[in-house]
């Protein structure tokens, strides 16, 4: 991400003050989605003299309308599960005896199998 520089006789780098500023603009622009291969084509790009701001433009509108969306998506998809999730609980925690176990963590498997919906659908692409 960042050009190539001279070294101390130590073996220290030596950056230009604008490194910094470089360094920072790939923290944000990691943040709000772009990855590091994106990045480094549109930095080389511009420091070869090019004006990249229509593909950086296009690669973060793609990021909202595929990305974002899908994520809002799941999320709404999640948000259903769990208030049925919470609709059975209550149902089981009102049944149950005092002191009776109404195995609600394990009840998640029977939701999902009655759900016909495979145990990780909730799982966001990329996370354990």
């Amino acid at each position: 991400m960042l050009p190539r520089t001279s070294r101390t006789d130590s073996g220290y780098r030596l950056y230009p003050g604008s490194a910094v500023e470089r360094v920072l603009v790939v923290q944000r622009a990691l943040r709000i989605g772009f990855t590091l291969a994106e990045l480094a084509q549109v930095l080389k790009a511009r420091d070869d003299g090019g004006a990249p701001c229509r593909r950086v433009y296009h690669l973060a509108q793609e990021k909202l309308l595929k990305g974002i969306a899908a994520d809002i998506e799941a999320l709404k998809r999640t948000e259903r599960y769990l208030k049925k999730v919470l609709a059975d609980w209550e149902r089981r925690t009102r049944n149950a005896g005092p002191g009776q176990k109404s195995h609600l963590l394990y009840s998640l498997s029977d939701a999902a199998i009655n759900a016909g919906a495979p145990a990780n659908q909730f799982r966001r692409k990329g996370k354990p």
